[in-house]
């Protein structure tokens, strides 16, 4: 019987795969996120669809990162449900953060990269702060 094909992933689909990644608590393992996101979103992904993805790839590796070492004993948490909301909002946002900072990080490497390749290839500033052309909306419309 032949296997029927997880749709695309599209940004809103990635969206909800990084937030699932940034409010993750305890073990993390592929299998683990594959069945979180199947049970939010009800369809079964790949650990390779999924890693075909740099931003996710690169927040599973950091959140995996964050993680790891922290098995020990978790703080008590407060009895008050506002608290634990407020403090669970924390660490879900602080996730975020670092998982930003993280593919910060990543851009401006590779905008030095670019940088580099651009001047080796005599591109200069003024060519590269050129405005893109406007788009020729007459044209596009096609005849009346």
């Amino acid at each position: 019987m032949k296997k029927t094909r997880a749709p695309d992933l599209t940004d809103e689909r990635i969206q909800t795969v990084l937030a699932t990644l940034d409010s993750w608590k305890g073990k993390l393992t592929w299998d683990l996120l594959i069945a979180a996101v199947r049970d939010l979103t009800g369809i079964a992904y790949s650990r390779f669809t999924f890693s075909d993805y740099p931003e996710i790839a690169n927040a599973f590796s950091l959140k995996k990162a964050a993680l790891r070492g922290t098995w020990d004993s978790p703080p008590a948490t407060p009895r008050d449900e506002r608290v634990r909301a407020a403090l669970e909002q924390v660490n879900r946002l602080q996730s975020k953060v670092d998982r930003l900072t993280q593919e910060n990080q990543l851009l401006k490497e590779q905008f030095v990269t670019w940088a580099h390749n651009a001047e080796r290839k005599g591109v200069t500033i003024m060519m590269l702060n050129t405005p893109l052309p406007k788009p020729e909306r007459e044209r596009s419309r096609g005849p009346k």
